[in-house]
Formats: C-alpha cells, sequence, structure tokens
C-alpha cells in the first residue's frame, strides 16, 4: 500500500520490516475491497453498506503509510549522507510505481473498451484524472495520483528547510493547513446544502493530502528525537482513539464536519495510531503468515480489485436471479487471484528492476555548504 505508496517492503524508518505496518497495510486494503464489493453487490444491501462505507477510508490509512515510508527512506539519506540526491530519489519511486500503475490502467481501459469503446485519455499518463469532475474509469487511480504528485513536489520543496528543525516544523504546518482551508473555501463556494460528489471534490490533491504530510513529518519525528518518540507514545494512543470517535460521530450525523474538518481529523488519528503501534511489539496477528501475503501484495490487489469485481457482476448476471449471493465468494476468490498473479508477475519484477537500475545509494556527494558523509567533512 514499499518504498512508493504502496511498496511490498513494509519497514520501519531503519528499513527493517515492521510486522505492525504489515497489520496496518493489510487492514486498510482489506477496508477498501470490503466497501468496494458491497458498494458493487447486485442487490442494494443497506445496512451493510453503512458499516461497509467506513472502509472507503482505508485509502487515508495508506497516505498515511506512504507518507511514513517514503519520508523514512528520505530521512535517513539525509542524516547518512547530509543531503538528498533527489534525482535518484524521484527514479526508485516511479520504476516502483508507475509500470504496475501502466499494465493495470491498459487491462482497465481494454475492459471499458471492449464494453462501451471507451476512448483511452492521455490524462491518465500525467496523473492529472483525479482533477476531473467525473473519472471516467479505473475509479481506483485517483489516490494513485495523489501519491505521484507528493513524490514529486514535497521531498522537492523541502530540501531548503533541511537542518533546520523549527523552520521545517513550521514549513510542514503550514503545508497542513492547506488542504483544510482549501476544502473549507470549497465548501462554502460550491459545495454547502449537498454532498460532495465524488470526483474533483473529493480526490484533487490540495484537498487530500494530509495523510501524507503527517506520515512524512512524523517519520522525521522518529529518527531525529526517538526518545521523544517512544515517551509519547501511549498519548498518540488516546489521542488517536478521542479524535477518531469524533470523526466517526461526525460521519454518522452527516455533518458538514465530515468535509471542511473530518478528512484532517481522520489524518491525524490514522498517523497517531501509526505513531503508538511502530514502536510497540508486533501481536500473533501482525505476524501472521496471512498479514503478511496480505500487506505484500497490497499494491496489486488495490490496481486490480475493480476489475474483478466488475467480472464477478458479470459472471452473476448470466446465473439465475436467486444465485446472487455467490457475488460475494466469487468476487473475493477473484481478488485474491487477480491481486497475487499480479503482484508474482509484474509488481516483483517491477521491483527488482528497479533494484538493478537505480540501486539504493551508497556514496555520498559534496554539495557546498552541505556535510559530505563519505568525506566526514564540510564540503569546500
Amino acid at each position: 500500500m514499499k518504498d512508493g505508496p504502496f511498496d511490498g517492503d513494509i519497514s520501519d524508518a531503519s528499513n527493517r520490516r515492521n510486522a505492525n505496518l504489515d497489520l496496518l497495510r493489510a487492514a486498510a486494503i482489506v477496508a477498501v475491497v470490503f466497501f468496494h464489493v458491497c458498494q458493487m453487490s447486485p442487490v442494494p444491501l443497506t445496512r451493510l453498506m453503512n458499516v461497509a462505507s467506513f472502509g472507503q477510508y482505508g485509502v487515508d490509512l495508506f497516505f498515511v503509510l506512504s507518507g511514513w515510508l517514503i519520508g523514512g527512506l528520505y530521512w535517513k539519506e539525509y542524516n547518512k549522507f547530509g543531503n538528498i540526491d533527489i534525482g535518484r530519489f524521484w527514479l526508485r519511486r516511479w520504476l516502483r510505481t508507475i509500470p504496475p500503475y501502466l499494465i493495470a490502467l491498459l487491462l482497465s481501459w481494454l475492459a471499458v473498451w471492449m464494453s462501451r469503446e471507451e476512448p483511452f485519455d492521455l490524462g491518465y499518463l500525467i496523473f492529472i484524472q483525479n482533477y476531473y469532475d467525473n473519472i471516467p474509469f479505473f475509479l481506483v487511480s485517483w489516490s494513485l495520483c495523489i501519491e505521484e504528485h507528493f513524490y514529486l513536489f514535497v521531498p522537492l520543496i523541502s530540501i531548503p528547510f533541511l537542518g533546520r528543525g523549527k523552520f521545517l516544523s513550521i514549513f510542514f504546518i503550514s503545508l497542513l493547513l492547506i488542504p483544510l482551508v482549501c476544502r473549507i473555501v470549497y465548501y462554502i463556494t460550491h459545495v454547502e446544502g449537498r454532498v460532495p460528489v465524488f470526483g474533483f471534490e473529493l480526490t484533487a490533491t490540495h484537498l487530500r493530502m494530509e495523510g501524507l504530510l503527517l506520515g512524512f513529518w512524523l517519520s522525521r519525528l522518529a529518527i531525529a528525537h526517538p526518545a521523544v518518540w517512544l515517551r509519547d507514545s501511549p498519548v498518540a494512543l488516546w489521542g488517536s482513539i478521542a479524535i477518531g470517535i469524533g470523526f466517526i460521530f461526525a460521519v454518522i450525523a452527516g455533518s458538514w464536519l465530515v468535509y471542511c474538518l473530518g478528512f484532517s481529523a481522520l489524518a491525524w488519528t490514522l498517523a497517531l495510531l501509526l505513531f503508538f503501534l511502530q514502536g510497540r511489539k508486533p501481536g500473533r496477528l501482525a505476524t501472521s503468515r496471512i498479514v503478511y501475503l496480505i500487506a505484500l501484495a497490497s499494491y496489486s490487489v488495490y490496481l486490480t480489485h475493480a476489475l474483478m469485481i466488475h467480472v464477478a457482476r458479470i459472471i452473476v448476471q448470466k446465473i439465475p436471479n436467486e444465485f446472487w449471493p455467490v457475488y460475494f465468494p466469487l468476487a473475493i476468490v477473484l481478488i485474491v487471484f487477480s491481486g497475487g498473479a499480479f503482484y508474482w508477475m509484474v509488481e516483483r519484477a517491477s521491483i527488482r528492476l528497479r533494484d538493478r537500475w537505480v540501486p539504493r545509494r551508497s556514496k555520498g556527494f559534496c554539495v557546498k555548504g552541505q556535510f559530505s558523509a563519505r568525506a566526514h567533512q564540510h564540503c569546500p
């Protein structure tokens, strides 16, 4: 949900695999799949959807995890070398995430072209579909757009603030205020009096980037101030519970707060939960084989599960109506099979190509005024 958004290498800031992050990623993809499977049921299931609808926020958990994992690599590189090789950083992200995305995009477009002759939209190649009012196909790609935008801009614009602790904190606080303020303004000018619709209002990067920012920022705290991290871990748990309860009540009440303030509250809830779990000893569930496998293939499952749901619906339409419940086990089997196959045939190959062509940085380089880890001295 991996160095990138749904990377299989779920690691902590020191690149050691962390089973608790496996558990969070597995929970996120299961929640998203549960929501979409129920949403696309051949027969409406209102009561079940009241619960399943919370699964859509699994994407926000992916955002927090992605920010955390990418931030861990970013801040560790800075601590080790005294600077960031931004070109290498970008290449590793793109080689990790874009090849699987392009193959999944091709499969999705071929499916809609065969069913309704949907023309291909070139916007999908530059990740701008999350700014459309209506995403024509491959709807799950909106979250990948946000992550690619984040990888491109935030690590770059953070460079001038590296080594400036107080200014770096002010910088990230300012960034965190952008989506909050933008949603409030957009609600007042466009949304007030109605429910936001899926599309630009819910998918635009500048309206939904808190989770990535918080994860990225928290990973710096874990590396720069590990003692504070461990000391405040229980506080983070109670803070996560308190904010999370408030968010749930806002969703149930259908309040305007869900749109204006809710996504910020949700991001803080999930970030504090990660804050708490990351440093805890994993339990039996977190270290189980099933959680490991689900987390490992989470990116592949995310890319392919919507297509498999549609395949299941097509199959169910061809059998007698009274057998419609077979849709649920059929969809799950197809999702599991396609996700596993896509991981082994596409995602894993992408990881290997990335590591072969652009391996992790092992040497420092001098930038005037910055510390060179290789030379153990300041550059002239």
